[in-house]
């Protein structure tokens, strides 16, 4: 008896098994939205369209100009990458701030829209929400609506040292 071989199932299953486990490891996108970002630190400065992406397990902020990647700020509950290099979020926070005074701000909750250290001046406004919180010398504005997410950081001179705007 001669053996005849279904190259036909074997190149089928070989696909399905090849692209199952391929794409085993890639996160699954939850959400994506293209947004107008406001990012602003004393060392970058970017106003233009961007990407707020959800995964499982963390979320992002892609920031591009001209189809150049110029930030991607992956948010997770213990830690931020920034470009592919991961930071604890204390040491962001730091960088962001100057001081360790809001390192309990979650960003990943932050560019997802809800409120931040459980709800601690909590004002309602229409279609969303406001929080100013003062700590240290210190003042943290946040507010969300259906269209917008403000976050900004200032000292006690006013003078702005983070923001971020998503609209």
């Amino acid at each position: 008896m001669v053996s005849r071989i279904n190259w036909r199932a074997i190149l089928s299953t070989t696909f399905v098994v090849l692209f199952a486990f391929g794409c085993a490891k890639t996160p699954i996108l939850q959400n994506s939205t293209t947004k107008t970002i406001f990012f602003s630190t004393k060392d970058f400065r970017f106003y233009d369209l961007g990407f707020v992406k959800s995964y499982p397990n963390y979320t992002s902020l892609e920031i591009f100009n001209a189809g150049t990647a110029l930030l991607k700020m992956d948010c997770y509950k213990d830690k931020i990458c920034l470009n592919g290099e991961c930071y604890a979020k204390d040491s962001i926070v730091r960088k962001f701030f100057g001081s360790d005074t809001f390192r309990e701000l979650d960003f990943q909750v932050v560019l997802k829209g809800q409120e931040i250290f459980s709800g601690e001046n909590k004002v309602r406004i229409q279609n969303g929400f406001l929080q100013i919180i003062m700590r240290e010398g210190l003042e943290l504005n946040y507010s969300t609506t259906q269209d917008s997410i403000t976050l900004e950081v200032k000292n006690l001179e006013k003078k702005t040292i983070f923001s971020l705007q998503i609209h």
